[in-house]
């Protein structure tokens, strides 16, 4: 295996990370599956291709199959097995099967296809077939590019991990150099300057979907909110659950070169996620230092306290950089500087305690809705891709006069319980998700990896001092949480961080334990 090769395709993976939703026509859904719609997709094809190719011809690539085919078949067999009996229990078949054949993107075209070719098929019967064939795939394409993604990413860089943190630096660096330039247009445009206006609008349409979900999502402009080359606000806040904390572990490893480049990212990003005012963005940049600090007590490297202090500095300055922008763009005149920056705080952060602003009544009735559908069925859930008719019945009265939640039932029951950006949505948050679409065993299956590789990183901070691995248990427990909002596949980092993260903790144990016995 050649390992250039290798390092220019995980590169060019990282630095996709950022083009999350690209447009229908490049996107490969039918053979992505959960990635199908990231840019992430094509280099990852890449990665399976070649490392297939190198397997095949040297027998040398993977590694520790064992434990990793042990762990897919749990995975595959409790998932499989909650798809099966939630296809068998199924009680919405009617609601779905009377409801429109276009709810399925594909099937009118099979249909046509049949059709046209002299094949009487029965359009209730094949919609059937397709959802149970539908579902069944979700699952396999889930562990094959997401676990299965990470385990390649493991069996390249389990010799040598720095290499790979190495790469994931420089191609973070140029992520955030690409989004800084976009910054700067979409800054310009929300401050009023019609040519810039006119380059989003240009050039947008190029970066994400248009308008796909719910007749409006994501527009072609977003206003006075910042999302750089996002499709939303929000997913600033999960973008820099990962980027941060790699760019945070050069400036605290005290490397002379890039230190001042950190900080200086640190300051223009806290500036761009506060331009968000996306509560998800705030609430990470905020989280994600009380996380460092709890950290930094764990492994009681004191002498680690000079260094945080000076980047919440740097954080502070970037929230000072917004309120003067904010000042400016309301002409000095509207609101004095110390009401914007308490009326950002409290618009953008403590709102996320209450009920009734914002978005928040939705949200939280989605999640009660899809917590009911998982406690009514708590060892394996509903199934994976059947929640949406279950959730649509386990809203209360109260919460279905909520208007957010009444245009999703009304756009579920117009366009039908399978309907892709119209049926209602998984509960925007990955753990709640997972109970209900696959109950307590699903729950477990999933995460437990994440908890194993985590209890070890932590071990080696709190043991050896090990910097890298606090860092790298930092940017997995935040790119874990930023899974509450929507989905830990929302940028795909999550599996390069784990993939990571195990050659990080396995194979330094493996190198003491053979230091040992020679």
């Amino acid at each position: 295996m050649n390992k250039k090769i290798c390092n220019v395709i995980f590169g060019v993976l990282v630095f996709s990370l950022i083009f999350n939703n690209i447009p229908k026509p490049v996107q490969l859904n039918f053979l992505g599956g959960p990635v199908g719609s990231k840019l992430v997709v094509y280099p990852l094809i890449a990665a399976f291709t070649y490392t297939f190719y190198c397997q095949y011809k040297y027998k040398n690539v993977f590694v520790d199959t064992k434990p990793f085919l042990k762990y897919i078949l749990a995975f595959i067999s409790i998932m499989l097995c909650s798809t099966v009996v939630g296809l068998f229990n199924y009680p919405y078949y009617d609601l779905v099967l009377n409801g429109p054949v276009n709810q399925i993107e594909k099937l009118p075209k099979v249909l046509a296809f049949c059709h046209a070719h002299g094949f009487d098929v029965d359009s209730k019967l094949l919609m059937q077939a397709w959802i149970i064939a539908r579902q069944l795939k979700s699952v396999l394409m889930e562990a094959f590019w997401c676990f299965g993604g990470a385990y390649i990413i493991y069996c390249w860089y389990k010799d040598d991990w720095q290499q790979a943190v190495d790469i994931l630096i420089k191609s973070l660096i140029a992520s955030f150099t690409v989004l800084f330039l976009y910054a700067v247009v979409e800054v310009a445009y929300l401050g009023g300057n019609l040519t810039s206006r006119s380059i989003l609008t240009a050039i947008n349409p190029y970066i994400h979907t248009i308008v796909t979900n719910h007749g409006w999502w994501p527009p072609l402009l977003w206003k006075d909110q910042l999302r750089l080359v996002f499709p939303e606000p929000s997913h600033v806040g999960n973008f820099i659950a990962l980027g941060l904390p790699v760019i945070w572990y050069k400036y605290f490893n005290k490397n002379e070169k890039i230190w001042v480049i950190s900080l200086l990212i640190t300051i223009i990003m806290s500036f761009l996620v506060f331009m968000t005012k996306a509560r998800t963005a705030y609430a990470m940049l905020f989280g994600m230092t009380i996380l460092l600090l709890a950290l930094i007590v764990l492994g009681k490297q004191w002498k680690l306290i000079k260094q945080y202090i000076v980047l919440c500095v740097c954080i502070a300055i970037g929230f000072g950089c917004f309120v003067g922008f904010s000042s400016i763009k309301s002409n000095n005149v509207a609101k004095p500087k110390d009401n914007i920056a308490v009326e950002a705080i409290e618009n953008n952060f403590t709102s996320l305690a209450s009920s009734n602003k914002r978005s928040n009544g939705a949200r939280y009735a989605l999640l009660k809705s899809h917590f009911r559908t998982g406690l009514q069925h708590p060892v394996l859930g509903v199934g994976q891709g059947l929640t949406s008719a279950y959730v649509e019945h386990n809203f209360t009265p109260e919460e279905a006069k909520n208007i957010e939640v009444a245009q999703w039932i009304k756009y579920q029951q117009e366009r039908g319980a399978m309907a892709d950006g119209y049926s209602i949505p998984d509960a925007m948050n990955e753990f709640v998700t997972r109970f209900s679409t696959s109950g307590i065993l699903g729950f477990i299956v999933f995460f437990f990896p994440f908890a194993y590789v985590l209890l070890r990183l932590l071990k080696q901070w709190r043991n050896d001092k090990q910097l890298a691995s606090m860092f790298m248990a930092f940017a997995l427990i935040s790119s874990l949480v930023a899974g509450c909002n929507g989905s830990v596949n929302l940028l795909y980092a999550i599996w390069i961080l784990l993939g990571i993260a195990y050659a990080m903790a396995l194979g330094k144990q493996k190198e003491k334990e053979s230091n040992e016995s020679a």
